[in-house]
């Protein structure tokens, strides 16, 4: 396989600097980023090589992706291909050429002049076995992963860069937070549904970042609340949200995945949690206009502080370096997901359900665990709209 990689990245070095097509850096044999969603669906994004460590060179090649990716096999047939820019060299001279064809995108560069940091994803036509293409947890701009971001006290998230959340409004005010998990649906937390007789004021509003002046309003047909929600003792907090009319995906607005794996995510894990709730703990008119997130890490118990249950709740403390303030989430960011990047997808592990305080780092915050709750989910959603 490595051989076979490497004469064709010959291949196609000679290919480039024989051609007299390239005015610009990209040469693409595609004119649009269509996809039929009637004989056709877009994969994921995959990233697989860094040309900072990879000699100046980005392969995205279809043949090793299927390799590193086995759930990829199914896209047998290929029509289109989408390429996005992660990183751009530091170089003004930039010197390298690219190729986006049927079998993914060739960008051939130099240590001096790199290519760009490159992911694609390709328009997989469906068999006859395949009603849909699951292309949940997609993100066109990539999310602050590495740095200590927070909600409380914190710097904003970039725009976009979790297209799943929603902020729930209740007379135009921010109340709590959301995910989208289908066109008709968001998940939330139980506590957060308590205006099934004000629908008419109760809105989702999907796409923003800044939460009064982008996105979409969404009306709400349905609050569906889990039957052992228990509000005293926290537990069972899982709900979801029945929207008058389908969700229209795009760049800004995508839904999440649902974990089915009662084991995941593993100890230790770094999550991430972004809402618009209070950046002053205590403060109700102190929550924030944009998207904000935290980086948080999975640990094992949280008993010693509340009434937990292992199979059925997330415990997570925050994770980074110590600023000297508190981080996490905080009044308004409940029912907002417990994020989980695996395989390069996004899942909802958990939602926001309670805390001491806000992101306080003596206590661990509470998330509802997904997982436990998936057969409950799927029936929900999937009940005649």
């Amino acid at each position: 396989m490595t051989k076979t990689l490497v004469l064709i990245s010959i291949i196609i070095y000679i290919l480039l600097l024989s051609s007299h097509v390239f005015g610009m850096h990209e040469f693409s044999i595609f004119n649009n980023d269509e996809c039929d969603p009637k004989s056709s669906a877009w994969s994921v994004w995959f990233n697989t090589q860094d040309p900072m460590i990879n000699n100046g060179n980005d392969i995205e090649d279809i043949a090793q992706i299927r390799v590193l990716h086995e759930d990829f096999d199914q896209c047998q047939s290929v029509s289109n291909v989408e390429y996005f820019i992660l990183e751009k060299p530091n170089d003004k001279y930039m010197q390298y050429r690219t190729l986006i064809n049927h079998n993914g995108l060739f960008c051939m560069g130099s240590r001096a002049s790199p290519c760009p940091n490159y992911k694609i994803r390709f328009c997989c036509s469906l068999n006859s076995n395949q009603s849909s293409f699951n292309q949940c947890g997609q993100t066109f701009t990539q999310p602050i992963l590495d740095a200590s971001i927070r909600i409380v006290n914190g710097l904003e998230a970039r725009p976009h860069s979790f297209p799943w959340a929603v902020s729930l409004q209740y007379n135009n005010i921010h109340d709590c937070g959301g995910v989208i998990i289908d066109q008709w649906h968001i998940l939330t937390a139980a506590h957060c549904l308590d205006y099934s007789n004000d629908l008419g004021n109760y809105f989702a509003r999907i796409g923003a970042h800044n939460r009064s002046s982008s996105g979409e309003l969404m009306p709400i047909a349905q609050l569906i609340l889990h039957p052992d929600y228990d509000e005293v003792r926290s537990t069972n907090d899982i709900g979801i949200i029945k929207l008058v009319k389908p969700i229209t995906f795009s760049r800004e607005i995508q839904p999440i995945c649902l974990i089915d794996k009662i084991i995941e995510p593993p100890l230790d894990t770094t999550v991430y949690v972004a809402g618009w709730g209070n950046t002053v703990p205590g403060m109700w008119n102190s929550s924030s206009l944009v998207l904000r997130q935290a980086r948080l890490r999975v640990v094992v118990d949280c008993s010693m502080y509340f009434a937990y249950e292992y199979e059925k709740q997330i415990c997570a403390y925050p994770n980074g370096a110590s600023t000297g303030q508190n981080h996490g989430s905080c009044q308004g960011d409940s029912g907002g997901g417990l994020f989980y990047l695996k395989n390069g997808r996004w899942y909802a592990a958990g939602v926001v359900s309670y805390a001491i305080g806000c992101g306080q780092p003596e206590y661990p915050t509470v998330f509802t665990k997904t997982s436990a709750y998936i057969n409950w989910i799927r029936a929900m959603i999937n009940r005649p709209i």
